[in-house]
């Protein structure tokens, strides 16, 4: 399985600068009109991305701020079908129809068993919709309620659940790794900081021969943390830099992450998902838990050769191979829609999720051109922050230009082995068309 997975090439943008303090004042103004409104809210195989921020950001962040979300944040999104989604139903705007169309052009045009998509402006959904199927034996059709694995996605998710904590005063930036794990190496000078930006040195466990041969040959395994952070008993690596001298973008860091999080919360990693982010954004289905219920919402993923074979990962019986989706995988392993994706990260950017101060430290940009667990593209002339992420035949990524509080977020099934991700090629084409719109921020949902 990682053998295809790693020759993906990842297309990275030119670097770029921090934006911290910028959200965190950005964030501080919407926190004082909210008051006053009604209303108120390196590379792995799992990820990749970056951009320069333009010049102009700073000053169209605080502009912005003041005038687009002028009808508050509400509480909940406005659009899910249940059913599967149609370009004809009744009712559908123009903006609607023009966002369906190119989505399901996108999707013939790269192949794609299926895909979804959804557009969310200031916490309401402005559209969503899903096209293909689930798998291609049966014929399922895909919904809006269809899960993909998010992979180096669900980084932001589990930065935002240790920015929790930190606000709640039970962890800091500053403390070490040796409060938790005192035998991975260098863990007296590797800080929460430095496993949120990638600094920490700790080599990525995704390389490891024996963890990816277990991975490979064995798709049922029932993993454990420890195993990973072991090397199944080989060990972890020589680190190839001193904690905070450089950036290497390691999956290991995110792993440690989740673990952290059961330290100090005594709670699962989902339970504290479902607590802190699912149900307060009315995310129903989301869960990084393969059960019953969410395996049979879930797509089936797909590989494409070089040569253009096509290949399922869906192992009969089972499903999606345990190390792809699964609460021990807090680095990726995290299954939601592409409608929850765009309402996460709109609620994140809006202020919902974190204080102002947690998402300044977020987005502020550091080596390597990556923050806690984000990370930034400049396109059409603005600057989005997320994160995409790709592996084992599941592609998501979901953008936010928190100057027009416009989230944009897409899900497929096929993953390209050396090929650019088919997710990056559906978004671009979805978010020129809302640029040739000129989507209007304060305009009601038209979805």
């Amino acid at each position: 399985m990682l053998e295809l997975t790693r020759q993906i090439s990842l297309s990275r943008l030119p670097p770029r600068r921090a934006l911290g303090l910028v959200i965190a004042f950005a964030i501080g103004v919407t926190a004082i009109l909210a008051l006053l409104m009604p209303g108120g809210h390196g590379s792995t195989p799992r990820s990749a991305g970056g951009g320069r921020a333009p010049a102009s950001v700073p000053a169209l962040i605080a502009h912005s701020f003041r005038r687009v979300c002028r009808h508050g944040f509400p509480a909940g999104s406005g659009v899910a079908a249940s059913g599967p989604a149609s370009a004809s139903r009744p009712g559908r705007s123009s903006l609607g129809r023009t966002l369906d169309a190119v989505l399901r052009a996108a999707r013939r045009r790269l192949h794609v068993p299926a895909t979804t998509a959804a557009v969310v402006v200031c916490g309401r959904v402005v559209w969503a919709d899903a096209t293909g199927v689930l798998d291609l034996s049966s014929q399922r059709p895909a919904t809006n309620q269809t899960l993909f694995v998010l992979n180096s996605a669900a980084k932001t998710f589990v930065a935002t659940m240790i920015m929790r904590e930190i606000q709640a005063g039970r962890l800091s930036l500053r403390t070490r790794l040796s409060r938790f794990y005192p035998w991975l190496p260098n863990a007296a000078q590797i800080s929460v900081r430095m496993l949120l930006n990638m600094t920490s040195g700790l080599p990525d466990y995704l390389y490891n021969p024996r963890i990816d041969r277990v991975m490979d040959r064995d798709p049922r395994h029932r993993w454990t943390v420890d195993q990973l952070l072991t090397g199944l008993g080989s060990g972890l690596g020589t680190p190839r830099f001193l904690p905070g001298h450089r950036f290497q973008y390691s999956d290991t860091n995110y792993i440690v992450l989740g673990a952290i999080l059961e330290h100090i919360t005594h709670r699962s990693v989902e339970r504290d998902f479902q607590q802190l982010i699912a149900r307060p954004l009315g995310m129903r289905s989301a869960t990084f838990v393969p059960t019953p219920a969410a395996k049979a919402l879930i797509a089936h993923p797909y590989l494409r050769s070089r040569r253009g074979v096509l290949t399922s990962r869906w192992i009969q019986g089972f499903g999606v191979p345990s190390a792809v989706w699964g609460p021990v995988f807090t680095d990726g392993g995290l299954a939601t829609s592409s409608l929850d994706l765009a309402s996460f990260g709109n609620a994140l950017f809006g202020g919902r999720l974190v204080d102002a101060t947690a998402l300044g430290q977020m987005s502020q940009i550091g080596p390597g051109d990556y923050g806690f667990g984000l990370r930034g593209r400049s396109f059409g002339g603005h600057y989005w922050l997320g994160h995409r992420g790709y592996f084992g035949g599941f592609e998501a990524e979901g953008w936010t230009d928190p100057t027009r509080q416009l989230t944009i977020a897409v899900a497929t099934n096929l993953q390209i082995a050396g090929g650019a991700p088919t997710s990056t090629a559906v978004w671009t084409d979805l978010a020129r068309a809302v640029d040739r719109q000129n989507l209007d921020p304060g305009r009601p949902s038209v979805g």
